[in-house]
């Protein structure tokens, strides 16, 4: 039986989960946001094939600090060779803690789940992470999120991220952030990457562009030839991405 269009598989279902959250706003603190992107970009690769691609996210927060949540989207990994049963959409269940610190600051603590439909590369992907986040305002983000099976290539992975937010308006923000993803033990190589942009918020509509680039370091041919079969998407060069998105 042929694969219906993950985009449109996406587009349905988030249609259904959206109407029943509406229907159950006054009974609970949810949040969603659906959006629409030229690049479903992470880090430093791309989800999509560098196409686009359509999120969604929805969360429950409790006034304790801790929030539960998944996101859905559309997926394209492209493989070296034709796979049977290749993923098109991934889901990423999360349960994390948040709270206050002295002086602005605020800690979060998150495990996320990265579930798939198919296979990634000619096999099953799915993984877990754990993150850690140190908030200081909206003005700066510090993440670390560590995993021991990266997309389940059998190695752990390191990602590191600090992102920065300054408001040139009340509506115009200017955001960047710069990465390091430490994935020689499961890809061969190391990716620092880094991207800049600008997002304007007017009530429940947010755009935003920004460039994005990526490169690779700390290379170890063996490894990253053995390792890029079961796992080699491909890399961020110099792309620029816009996104529209809408929530509650």
């Amino acid at each position: 039986m042929e694969r219906p269009d993950a985009l449109a598989y996406v587009l349905r279902t988030l249609c259904g989960v959206f109407c029943l959250i509406h229907n159950s706003l006054s009974l609970a603190d949810f949040h969603g946001t659906l959006t629409g992107t030229t690049n479903n970009a992470d880090r430093w690769f791309t989800k999509s094939d560098n196409d686009v691609a359509l999120l969604a996210n929805i969360d429950y927060e409790h006034s304790s600090g801790l929030y539960i949540g998944s996101s859905v989207s559309n997926i394209n990994f492209k493989s070296a060779e034709v796979e049977n049963n290749p993923a098109h959409v991934e889901i990423t269940p999360y349960v994390g803690w948040s709270f206050e610190l002295p002086e602005q600051w605020r800690l979060a603590l998150q495990w996320t789940g990265y579930l798939y439909d198919g296979n990634l590369f000619g096999h099953a992907a799915d993984y877990h992470e754990f993150y850690g986040f140190l908030h200081y305002r909206d003005l700066l983000t510090a993440r670390v999120a560590v995993t021991d099976n990266y997309y389940s290539v059998g190695n752990y992975a390191i990602d590191y991220a600090l992102t920065g937010r300054y408001l040139l308006t009340d509506a115009l923000q200017l955001s960047a952030t710069a990465g390091y993803a430490q994935t020689n033990a499961a890809l061969g190589s190391d990716y620092p990457y880094w991207n800049v942009g600008l997002v304007y918020a007017y009530k429940f509509i947010t755009l935003a562009l920004h460039y994005m680039d990526a490169t690779e370091t700390n290379i170890d041919l063996k490894r990253e030839e053995i390792m890029h079969a079961a796992y080699d998407p491909p890399m961020l060069d110099a792309a620029v991405v816009f996104s529209i998105s809408t929530g509650f």
